[in-house]
């Protein structure tokens, strides 16, 4: 992971933070992702904007409704930079779907912007991106999840 520091604490928090968010996604842990957000995130997901954490939250109570889907999501790089209206957090994460059920790999990226807000770090905007789909062989190999990393 790449990271510009502000200061250490700070990007340790940030750190902290978004791996945090990469296990509960992956693990389908809505009490988690909830914390992790403001009551007003926005998600940007293909054209659509969705403002509203019950918004955001449905996106991953789909998935997790999807019980043969795995996930992985792995912090690429971020950004840490302090502004006049606070601490913001550019975070990206490479994100891998995969259906053992079907015949595709999703491929896709997450842009996170973090604000601090009375000490925590909070998911203020998330974009959502799907870079391509991969598909599998018919006579498709074992995929073997080995879940989130921060690096």
């Amino acid at each position: 992971m790449t990271t510009t520091l502000v200061d250490q604490d700070l990007a340790h928090r940030a750190q902290t933070t978004l791996t945090a968010y990469a296990w509960a996604a992956d693990s389908g842990d809505l009490d988690t992702l909830r914390d992790l957000a403001l009551e007003d995130i926005a998600v940007t997901q293909t054209t659509q904007e969705k403002r509203g954490l019950e918004n955001f939250l449905d996106i991953y109570r789909a998935f997790a409704a999807s019980e043969t889907e795995v996930s992985r999501h792995v912090v690429t790089n971020m950004l840490v930079t302090r502004e006049d209206d606070g601490v913001r957090i550019e975070a990206y994460f490479e994100a891998t779907l995969f259906n053992p059920d079907s015949t595709s790999r999703i491929f896709g990226r997450y842009s996170d912007s973090l604000v601090e807000v009375d000490g925590d770090l909070k998911i203020k905007h998330k974009r959502i991106y799907v870079d391509r789909v991969m598909a599998l062989p018919t006579a498709t190999a074992a995929f073997v999840p080995y879940g989130s990393s921060d690096s």
